[in-house]
Parts: structure tokens; sequence; C-alpha cells
């Protein structure tokens, strides 16, 4: 695990979890906050990205994986179900490259089934 360090404290309404590598051994990091600073601070200590708050102005966004790092997931809010999986379709996409599993008709069912795991986890998580 790494560490979190920032430079003010999150607003209580931040939710953060971990959806375990199911399949692929890749685990998906969430952050739930309309805090797009805190936010920021998150992903550039869980995935060594550059990303400043400016990157999050929009509804919701993936950032895959990065030297064999699992992608994270950012969302002002979990409100909004296509949003949701808009996001989890973009973990899914990440996670069966970095496999190396390319999408064919031969390959679909695996990822949808990686799709229906990450999105069974992430609305478990958030209930």
């Amino acid at each position: 695990m790494i560490a979190l360090l920032v430079d003010h404290e999150p607003s209580k309404r931040t939710c953060k979890f971990t959806i375990p590598g199911g399949t692929f051994d890749m685990d998906v990091r969430v952050i739930i906050t309309e805090d797009t600073a805190y936010a920021a601070q998150y992903i550039r200590d869980n995935l060594d990205a550059s990303v400043t708050g400016n990157d999050l102005n929009c509804r919701g966004i993936t950032f895959g994986v990065l030297d064999g790092r699992g992608p994270v997931i950012w969302l002002p809010t979990a409100e909004d179900v296509s949003i949701n999986n808009h996001e989890l379709f973009h973990a899914t996409m990440n996670i069966m490259q970095w496999a190396g599993v390319e999408y064919s008709d031969k390959t679909e069912e695996s990822y949808a089934y990686q799709m229906q795991y990450l999105s069974n986890q992430f609305y478990n998580k958030i209930k």
C-alpha cells in the first residue's frame, strides 16, 4: 500500500476503495470526491501520474495501467450509473489490454466477464 500524503484533509464526502484483481492480478483503485485537488494528489500518489485538479474538469475519468500499477477511476459522485459504467468500461479495457487479451469475437465473453466483475465489486462497495 502506498502512503497517502496530502496538503489538506479530504472532504467528508470522499469515498476511496480498491477493487481487488479477480481473474487478472490487477487492482483498480476508485476515488469518489468533488475535491479535485485531493483526487489529483491521490492519483499522483497511487499511479505516479502527473495529474492536476484541472485534469479533472469532467464527469469522471479513468487513468489506465501505468508501469504495472492498476487503473485509477475518479468520479465526482457515483450518482449517475451511466458515467460509473462508462469509467468501469475504460478500466476493463485497460486491464484486458495489460493482460494481452485483444478484443475479438473469441475474447468478447472474457471482456464481458471482467466488466461484470468490476461492476459488481464497484456497486457492492458504494451501497
